[in-house]
């Protein structure tokens, strides 16, 4: 865990109960990997850096540029505040120098509806593990050509090729992996995808009511509060 640190991201709009729980599990699995914060309000966790850009998917990616750019590792992992993340997320895989990794065992929890976990096969930026070098190269490739913001329509994961090839960006190698556990991503009231506050996503074509390590989706989702 001494070769990859930890950008997490938040927003500062969770409820800060689910806050606190979600980044005591974070440290439980993190090891020794420094981790750098980057939050819209003080946040004294891991090395914090002040997010004061315009609340838009542009500007996450602004800000984790950076934070990588602060880091000194070969590696780097991003975190989101509504994710949590399994004990092997953060060890079992690294990318090559010139591969974007992602770890496709996500789970969404819906903190309305029916308390079911499921399965969307969609790249998600909050399970992305990279080579320091080759995520600055990219962000700052997508900035030159943007310099006063990408297009939300056009924002998206790196090294996922409809995005690159619609920003118009080198397109770069972009590698699947699915780590044993689930990392868990909830879906709620304070995200920046208007579906999610209104309610309006679908579950997805997999589904379970009870998983390994993480248990009963009925008895996780009370957590988020």
């Amino acid at each position: 865990m001494n070769d990859i640190t930890i950008i997490y991201i938040t927003a500062s709009e969770v409820p800060e109960k689910w806050a606190e729980f979600q980044r005591k599990k974070l440290i439980e699995v993190s090891g020794a990997a420094p981790i750098i914060s980057v939050s819209r309000k003080p946040l004294d966790f891991g090395f914090n850096i002040i997010d004061n850009g315009k609340r838009c998917t542009d500007n996450i990616y602004r800000q984790m540029l950076r934070a990588i750019k602060i880091s000194k590792t070969k590696y780097i992992a991003v975190a989101e505040d509504d994710v949590l993340y399994p004990p092997d997320h953060f060890t079992f895989y690294r990318p090559a120098d010139d591969t974007f990794g992602y770890n496709k065992n996500r789970l969404l929890l819906f903190t309305w509806g029916d308390p079911i976990y499921h399965w969307r096969n969609r790249l998600s930026n909050c399970s992305l593990i990279a080579p320091r070098e080759l995520a600055i190269e990219a962000l700052e490739e997508r900035f030159a050509r943007y310099p006063k913001g990408t297009p939300e329509r056009i924002v998206g994961e790196l090294g996922r090729a409809m995005v690159e090839r619609n920003q118009g960006v080198t397109e770069r190698k972009c590698e699947e992996k699915f780590s044993k556990f689930s990392i868990i991503h909830f879906n709620h009231d304070a995200a920046s995808e208007g579906l999610q506050r209104l309610h309006k996503k679908t579950y997805g074509p997999i589904k379970a009511y009870d998983i390994p390590y993480w248990g009963k989706a009925k008895d996780l989702v009370t957590k988020y509060e």
